[in-house]
């Protein structure tokens, strides 16, 4: 199924230094992406505060779009893991 859609997810941390560490390897990871998936799906992370926000704009099927913010909650869990350790 074809849909367009526009998804604001938003993580809070209370702590700018890990927000900003977070947001700046998810970025990472969107700059990234595919060629031709970058035509339908346009994703920015960044960190306001001690909050990482990221957007998503998409056009396309559903199920693509379902396993980009899989691998976007993924990709925040593990750099949440790295900088618990730091």
């Amino acid at each position: 199924m074809k849909i367009e859609a526009n998804v604001e997810i938003r993580w809070h941390y209370g702590d700018e230094l890990r927000a900003r560490a977070v947001a700046e390897a998810i970025e990472v990871d969107n700059e990234a992406m595919p060629a031709e998936l970058k035509k339908s799906l346009n994703v920015r992370t960044r960190w306001v505060d001690g909050d990482v926000i990221t957007k998503v704009k998409y056009s396309g099927e559903i199920e693509t779009l379902i396993k980009a913010l899989d691998d976007l909650v993924f990709s925040v869990k593990v750099a949440e893991e790295m900088t618990e350790k730091v």
